[in-house]
């Protein structure tokens, strides 16, 4: 999807939140290194990778949920926001145990899906949280 690598969150990425934002780094360290194996022909390196990145979404996306009530995300867009998250981590659940258990052995197919959803989530959903994290920093 993207051929820079995913060290650094791209500025229009960042929503100001520090911890937020330093999860959103975790995630995109995780989607660099994926995308590093793709000749790893085992699958243990990508499989050690869907673990330390299912791990980071799902810690993320607590607290992003806990976040979101916090600053007032209205109930629509929260039950939306909730609904996406839930999706990305059966998706990448199924993914990983698929690729636990029949060796998947598909680091160059999961690198761009996972990238894809990770950046069409950011972009749909937790960019539209900048300005009420913004709002609530200033009521601080």
């Amino acid at each position: 999807m993207f051929s820079q690598s995913f060290r650094f969150l791209p500025a229009p990425f960042v929503l100001g939140g520090q911890l937020l934002d330093s999860q959103h780094e975790g995630l995109f360290e995780c989607l660099d290194a994926l995308k590093k194996v793709s000749d790893d022909v085992s699958g243990y390196k990508c499989n050690e990778i869907m673990s330390e990145l299912t791990g980071k979404m799902a810690q993320h996306f607590d607290y992003e949920e806990a976040l979101m009530k916090k600053i007032g995300l209205p109930g629509e867009l929260f039950e939306q926001h909730v609904a996406a998250h839930t999706a990305i981590m059966n998706e990448m659940s199924l993914i990983h145990l698929t690729s636990i258990s029949d060796g998947y052995g598909a680091a160059e197919f999961l690198a761009p899906k996972v990238s894809g959803w990770v950046l069409q989530h950011m972009m749909k959903f937790d960019l539209l949280l900048k300005p009420l994290i913004d709002d609530a920093r200033q009521r601080r």
